[in-house]
């Protein structure tokens, strides 16, 4: 009748035990370097297929670029100072609409 593995823990010696810790830790490791070559062999082959290297796929992004856009407003107080028109406005565009300017007035002219 076969031992299970249970069976062989308790009637193992500390030292067997760790003689055993060993050797299964070196297991894994061989069995680890074989399955990471398996898996870069087909990262490779997939990254060929798509005319790209493994390194491009990392780098690249699903998302496309986007521009912040072109600015429509500015500060005519600093007028390096703009805003796109879209997203949180600016400090400079609160203070100013909160003083009574009308937002018109901020438009960069063209």
């Amino acid at each position: 009748m076969s031992q299970t593995l249970d069976d062989i823990i308790e009637s193992s010696s500390i030292e067997e035990l760790k003689a055993l810790i060993k050797q299964a830790e070196s297991a894994i490791e061989k069995k680890k370097h074989s399955e990471i070559e398996g898996i870069r062999e087909a990262w490779i082959k997939m990254a060929e297929r798509i005319d790209m290297t493994p390194e491009e796929i990392l780098q690249h992004s699903g998302r496309k670029k986007r521009s912040s856009g072109k600015a429509k407003y500015w500060n005519p107080a600093n007028p390096a100072q703009t805003w796109t028109g879209f997203g949180k406005k600016p400090n400079w565009l609160k203070d100013g609409l909160a003083a009574g300017q009308p937002l018109e007035s901020f438009l960069i002219p063209e």
